[in-house]
């Protein structure tokens, strides 16, 4: 019976530490919280590992509507080219997903599967942009 115990303590222990493991090496999804104001957007933070990454995205603004795209491309998000039109020309980006028309005090979860590469998100608003509503993403291997 003694033995039995010691059997069992060495595979919860054992177990307990597999989990810690997988734990440290980001074995599940990466989550960002994305919040969007007047005319800022703030990431948790700005880097994760290639897969699953799910946006948390809230709209702190008291009026204005914004969306929130995520774009892959190698060109920083404060050199996008803009038009005339006061948006960011998505078709020249590879684009991965959006969340279209976020209503003031409204939130969203994005999730996109990403692989290691520079990506930018942005709120492409007529103006918006301009204004500061963009950020660098970084995603590693």
């Amino acid at each position: 019976m003694k033995n039995q115990f010691h059997k069992t303590g060495a595979l919860l222990v054992c177990t307990v530490l597999f989990a810690a493991v997988l734990a440290a090496c980001g074995g599940g999804p990466t989550t960002v919280d994305v919040t969007l104001t007047d005319y800022e957007m703030q990431l948790s933070v700005d880097t994760s590992k290639a897969g699953e990454v799910t946006f948390k995205i809230q709209n702190d603004s008291e009026v204005t509507v914004h969306e929130f795209v995520v774009v892959q491309t190698d060109t920083p998000a404060d050199e996008l080219p803009v038009g005339e039109d006061l948006l960011v020309d998505e078709s020249l980006f590879t684009p991965v997903d959006e969340v279209e028309d976020l209503a003031a005090g409204d939130n969203a979860e994005l999730t996109v599967t990403l692989t290691p590469g520079h990506y930018v998100l942005l709120c492409n608003i007529a103006g918006h942009f301009q204004l500061g509503m963009h950020a660098d993403f970084t995603v590693t291997e």
